[in-house]
């Protein structure tokens, strides 16, 4: 059996305001927070699975209400960069691919994962063992 979390009325406003602004803290000065602690009850509130919940459900509602998809946001992104284009006006396709990028979670930083073999750790614990001055001296390049 799920349980199901109530969220307070004003986790329901900050769910509301942040649908609309998609700033959390402006979305919490909105609800009612007091500016002074808006941005930690913001970072705060995007953390608990409720309110992350009720936020998608909001989306999601919006969404379906003005018939607005993925791929057709993006169809219109492409468009209107493509119209800057036409128009000249880099300042503003710049902008439409900044959206575009965010979009596709291109802004996202990249996961890499580095396998060390049996050589890499043995200068690995090598290197955690060095003193400051010699770590100095390795990375300027004089060792």
């Amino acid at each position: 059996m799920t349980e199901v979390v109530k969220l307070t009325p004003r986790q329901k406003r900050f769910v509301e305001e942040f649908v609309l602004c998609g700033n959390a803290s402006e979305a919490a000065r909105r609800a009612g927070y007091s500016e002074k602690t808006a941005g930690a009850i913001a970072t705060e509130n995007l953390q608990k699975p409720a309110i992350l919940e009720a936020i998608r459900a909001a989306q999601a509602r919006t969404a379906a209400e003005f018939d607005v998809t993925r791929q057709g946001v993006i169809a219109g992104v492409l468009e209107a960069i493509e119209m800057a284009r036409a128009a000249g006006d880099p300042m503003v396709m710049l902008t439409g691919l900044r959206d575009l990028a965010r979009m596709c979670g291109f802004n996202e930083p990249e996961a890499h994962r580095v396998a060390v073999n049996q050589a890499g750790s043995a200068w690995l614990a090598k290197i955690k063992s060095m003193p400051d001055e010699e770590l100095a001296a390795l990375a300027s390049g004089g060792v």
